[in-house]
């Protein structure tokens, strides 16, 4: 065994043993004079000293130092060693695409290793399958934190995940509306054809903006089919509006559509003030796992502030997990995306913060809507305590 970490010792920190060798042998007086037996290092064991009782005194605390320096550092040694990075298992939302850049530049720069955490990103299939995921198997994820609230509200008593950082200040559901379409003002979408799936949220809280701003339920006409038809519905004609987030208009330019000639009316800038997707975490394993969760926001913090300051940059990231996307696209998307993480409320209370205000209005809205079973309270749907601290989640210039 001693040989064994003595090996071990050498080949780390050879020139302090060798110091502390040659120290011994070149003193006489505790060498040879005053030693009624000195075992040598034999075989790589150490040796053991048995001082007569007139040895010096400031040799034998220089050997007892050094041997503590030799002890004392392998302990360390072994230790660090012994330690393995946390594992995270994280669902995103939905496919890969440029709007999830800050989570690559974390994982591909290193930040979530620097943190001692190992951290596997997955693709989703939206935010209720995300949820689902952290609540069965998954740590972490990434969801509408609306979707959280219909679910929780939902399903009483159970509580299996919690938000942990808010990403999306500014909710980004909007209506993509063509110059063609004649609309200039709220009060212009009635009579329109608008285009959406069944459990788009666009669709399923137009009762709270047309309350909003006025208008009747039943003043649009809702054409329902997948989500990746509605963009050529409306170029097509077989719809006058398209709903989604910013990122879409991406598609609409992809299919002919000049950036003059889409109009994105955002549902937050028309008196439906919620708060949009946050990153996710396992109850259970967050209180298990606090130092992990805090870490895993740190990392991403830093991607994030990397992706404000550049996202161009920060998309390469992304092109290398899914190398098939086109790039200019996907910056285009990470920069549609970008005023609804970087905003007033933001640079005030640092990226990540919620207003409790805000979140309460926001679940009073969602449980009036949608006639939830019970109402979750604030404190259960979100939790600030592992965030970092405000002076590091503070947008960057750019």
């Amino acid at each position: 065994m001693h040989s064994t970490i003595l090996d071990y010792y050498h080949a780390h920190t050879g020139l302090a043993m060798r110091f502390m060798l040659t120290w011994v042998r070149r003193s006489d007086v505790c060498y040879r004079a005053h030693c009624t037996r000195a075992d040598r290092f034999s075989n790589g064991h150490f040796a053991t000293y048995h001082p007569s009782p007139d040895i010096s005194l400031g040799a034998l605390g220089m050997i007892r130092y050094l041997s503590t320096l030799v002890i004392g550092g392998l302990m360390c040694i072994g230790s660090a060693q012994a330690q393995s990075p946390t594992k995270i298992r994280f669902a995103l939302d939905w496919v890969v695409q440029g709007q999830h850049a800050p989570f690559y530049q974390a994982l591909n720069r290193g930040y979530f290793k620097a943190e001692g955490l190992d951290v596997t990103i997955d693709a989703g299939a939206g935010s209720g399958a995300a949820i689902q995921r952290v609540a069965t198997g998954y740590d972490m994820g990434f969801a509408d934190l609306g979707v959280l609230i219909e679910t929780m509200g939902n399903n009483p008593g159970a509580q299996p995940v919690e938000g942990v950082y808010l990403v999306y200040e500014k909710n980004p559901n909007s209506l993509l509306i063509p110059r063609k379409a004649g609309v200039n003002t709220v009060a212009d979408l009635k009579g329109k054809r608008l285009g959406a799936p069944t459990t788009s949220p666009i669709f399923r809280l137009w009762p709270l903006f047309a309350k909003a701003n006025g208008l009747a339920v039943d003043d649009v006409t809702w054409m329902h089919m997948a989500p990746n038809l509605v963009e050529a519905a409306v170029m097509q004609g077989t719809a006058d509006i398209g709903t989604g987030h910013p990122t879409q208009a991406a598609i609409f330019y992809k299919l002919g559509l000049k950036p003059e000639d889409l109009k994105i009316m955002k549902y937050a800038d028309h008196g439906v003030a919620m708060y949009g997707h946050v990153i996710l975490a396992n109850v259970e394993f967050a209180k298990k796992n606090p130092q992990a969760v805090a870490a895993f926001l740190r990392a991403y913090n830093h991607g994030l502030k990397d992706t404000i300051a550049d996202p161009a940059t920060a998309v390469k990231q992304v092109m290398q997990v899914a190398p098939t996307l086109i790039e200019a696209d996907e910056v285009l998307k990470m920069n549609l995306n970008m005023d609804s993480i970087d905003t007033p409320n933001a640079r005030a209370d640092g990226l990540g913060a919620i207003r409790k205000e805000v979140l309460d209005k926001m679940i009073d809205d969602m449980v009036s809507t949608f006639a939830l079973k019970v109402r979750p309270s604030a404190d259960a749907l979100f939790s600030s305590a592992y965030l970092p601290p405000k002076s590091e989640r503070i947008p960057p210039a750019h």
